[in-house]
């Protein structure tokens, strides 16, 4: 139920006033001055803790940005061997029976390829988290990318990079959205257990 909790999140966050017009006139000045603005993940991700804060969080007990676990050396990775990882944001519900912490990702990439690889490679590194030391109870990769057309769409492109990553997508919690009146979407998925 978390994918759906995450997704209702996101959802609610595209529909405030003037995220959309934003992130379009970004999309505008890229295009049309080439000026180089494809890297406003930290905007993204400061907008999301601003709604957070305003938001009526009655299905929220806590929450919070960029903090930092350890990893697992002794997992599995094929990604650079590193100790810790910082994660953009973590929640805790409220009223839940399985307690810990929804960890999510910010991704934005332009190209959906580029996008899904980037998310699987989070995934990977989420997953190698210390147990022992963090109360992690889900992790999903939110990823910010165009909008999917008949040559490209977010299932194929993850299903091509697994293989290349050795790791899996959990296809049952993939979710893709138009952000309305713009050329792009966001995707949501975790990957399968390791």
């Amino acid at each position: 139920m978390d994918s759906k909790f995450v997704s209702k999140l996101v959802s609610e966050f595209f529909e405030i006033d003037g995220i959309k017009e934003k992130i379009l006139a970004i999309e505008e000045l890229c295009e049309s001055s080439g000026k180089k603005a494809h890297d406003y993940e930290k905007w993204l991700q400061i907008e999301f803790a601003i709604f957070l804060h305003k938001r009526d969080n009655n299905d929220i007990h806590d929450w919070g940005r960029e903090k930092k676990y350890s990893l697992d050396g002794r997992r599995k990775i094929r990604i650079k061997q590193k100790e810790s990882t910082t994660v953009d944001f973590w929640f805790k519900r409220k009223n839940q029976k399985k307690s810990g912490e929804i960890l999510v990702e910010f991704k934005r990439a332009r190209s959906i390829n580029g996008c899904v690889k980037k998310m699987i490679k989070d995934g990977a590194l989420l997953r190698k988290i210390k147990k022992s030391q963090s109360e992690v109870r889900s992790f999903w990769m939110i990823g910010f990318h165009p909008s999917e057309n008949e040559s490209h769409n977010v299932f194929e492109k993850a299903f091509n990079q697994e293989a290349k990553l050795n790791e899996w997508v959990r296809y049952k919690d993939i979710k893709t959205e138009t952000i309305g009146g713009t050329n792009l979407s966001y995707s949501i998925f975790t990957l399968d257990e390791a």
